[in-house]
């Protein structure tokens, strides 16, 4: 299956605003997730198969919604700690 992040100017504006460390972390994570995102993520929440969240970096996380049936992970939300 191939697997594709939804890449919206909010998404593009919310990972440019991120520290350049977070940002070559998070695109390492969106690479592995095209491949396969259940792999590298967790059920946030009741594990539904689609509210999921993956950590990139030593401190980020990325909540996102992953949709079987279009193949599309859409990103909510981003959090750098670091």
């Amino acid at each position: 299956m191939n697997w594709h992040v939804s890449r919206s100017p909010h998404t593009i504006d919310a990972i440019l605003g991120l520290p350049v460390e977070a940002q070559l972390a998070l695109l390492d994570l969106i690479e592995a997730l095209e491949v396969d995102p259940y792999a590298v993520s967790e059920p946030y929440g009741i594990d539904d198969k689609i509210t999921r969240q993956a950590s990139f970096g030593e401190h980020g996380l990325l909540v996102m919604l992953v949709n079987p049936l279009t193949s599309r992970i859409t990103p909510l939300s981003f959090m750098w700690t670091g």
